[in-house]
């Protein structure tokens, strides 16, 4: 919540830093962003809804999809949070149009539609959300119909990457990794995710994970543990499975010939979290396999303490 309150500020100053001051409404928007920091989501909700609805505020309109986005105070709502971003998109707020991109694209209130998308994010670019050139990049790569310089929008990806950005540096891993032959790089792949990964950003652990299994990974395997973990612990969904799955699959006990209590007891937790959040239908379904093999051989008497910390981990903020 504080980094969602940081951005509205963000935006908020670059607003008004652009546009004519209205007295009466930017007083009206700082009491609303005090009772959203507060956690009075009522009366904020009531502020911003007004001067998005009545005075046509494009930042109150942004606010407004950020509370369908999140469900602050009410019901998620992906279409009515896409809605909202479009009006503010048309008011000049470059996060909204950012976003917006994201709505065309994945097709949540209008059908998939990748030229407004493209349109979007070309229009968040030049606004100075620089990150935005990596999602036109990947549609102006993966989609036919985009007929756009993909060698323009790839290297201000990588700059925007070079100026820090997570999502940027995530991309550039991506398509290094993933991306057509012309610019796959293992090498530059593994050191943009590990940029990302040094300033904690769970989607890098993971995708530093599956770069180790896809090497050599009988001599990596506590490593390839160890970024699973650290993924999921971050809260990045696929990565449940793979860690549970790979604590599951760890060396047994010489002795005893049985997995050690501290991996048996990570990988109930991680495929627990996986049956109840996966996305993925296999992977799903493979963590639920598991986890009933688990269910026979772990200790009955730590199932309750064990089911307790899955809890608290999904429902912490």
């Amino acid at each position: 919540m504080k980094k969602i309150i940081l951005m509205i500020s963000a935006v908020m100053m670059l607003y008004t830093g652009t546009h004519a001051a209205q007295p009466n409404t930017d007083m009206d928007l700082k009491q609303a962003q005090t009772a959203l920091a507060g956690g009075n989501y009522e009366k904020a909700f009531a502020s911003y809804h007004l001067a998005a609805q009545q005075k046509k505020n494009p930042l109150a309109q942004f606010t407004i999809g950020l509370f369908y986005q999140n469900g602050w105070g009410r019901a998620a709502n992906p279409v009515a949070a896409c809605q909202w971003f479009e009006q503010a998109a048309q008011g000049n707020i470059p996060t909204a149009q950012f976003m917006t991109g994201n709505c065309f694209e994945q097709g949540i209130h209008h059908p998939i539609d990748s030229v407004k998308a493209a349109h979007w994010y070309q229009m968040a670019a030049q606004a100075g959300q620089l990150h935005a050139y990596c999602h036109l990049g990947n549609l102006i790569m993966t989609d036919s119909g985009i007929t756009k310089d993909f060698i323009n929008a790839f290297d201000s990806c990588r700059d925007a990457a070079l100026q820090g950005s997570i999502s940027a540096q995530i991309w550039m891993g991506k398509f290094h990794l993933q991306g057509s032959s012309a610019i796959q790089n293992m090498q530059e792949a593994y050191q943009w995710f590990l940029a990302a990964a040094q300033k904690q950003s769970a989607e890098a652990f993971y995708y530093l994970g599956i770069m180790k299994k896809q090497g050599d990974a009988s001599h990596n395997t506590e490593q390839i543990r160890q970024l699973f973990e650290q993924a999921a612990a971050l809260k990045y969904i696929p990565a449940y499975y793979q860690a549970g799955k790979h604590f599951y699959q760890a060396q047994p006990d010489p002795l005893s010939g049985q997995l050690s209590a501290d991996n048996l007891a990570k990988a109930y937790l991680w495929l627990s979290a996986a049956t109840r959040l996966s996305e993925n239908k296999e992977e799903k379904s493979a963590a639920q396999k598991i986890r009933q093999q688990i269910l026979t051989v772990i200790p009955s008497t730590w199932l309750a303490e064990l089911d307790r910390k899955v809890a608290r981990h999904l429902q912490a903020e």
